[in-house]
């Protein structure tokens, strides 16, 4: 995932991550800011909609049955990172509610 080159006026790689498994680099989050040619708001486009599923927030919950991973508990065992995870969802309702004007 990346900026599409048609948007590389708006667009931008707000976050990065690197696989656990491949070691490889990838962009994980593009933020684009009103496109006022288009007269479009805002947008975020995300690599995974899972940290917005009620396990990654309680793995107590149980997962759903699509997910092969193992189990982990990173969230339960350091209450920051939960804080964080609230505080960017926080962030990133606010940044797409702003007014365009």
């Amino acid at each position: 995932m990346g900026v599409p080159e048609a948007a590389r006026e708006y667009a931008r790689v707000i976050a990065k991550g690197r696989s656990r498994v491949s070691g490889r680099n990838f962009n994980s989050i593009v933020a684009f800011d009103p496109d006022p040619a288009q007269g479009q708001g805002r947008a975020v486009a995300h690599s995974s909609f899972h940290h917005f599923a009620d396990y990654n927030w309680d793995p107590r919950l149980g997962c759903p049955s699509f997910v092969t991973d193992p189990e982990g508990d990173q969230v339960l065992a350091d209450a920051g990172a939960l804080d964080d995870i609230r505080a960017y969802v926080n962030n990133l309702a606010l940044w797409l509610a702003r007014d365009l004007n």
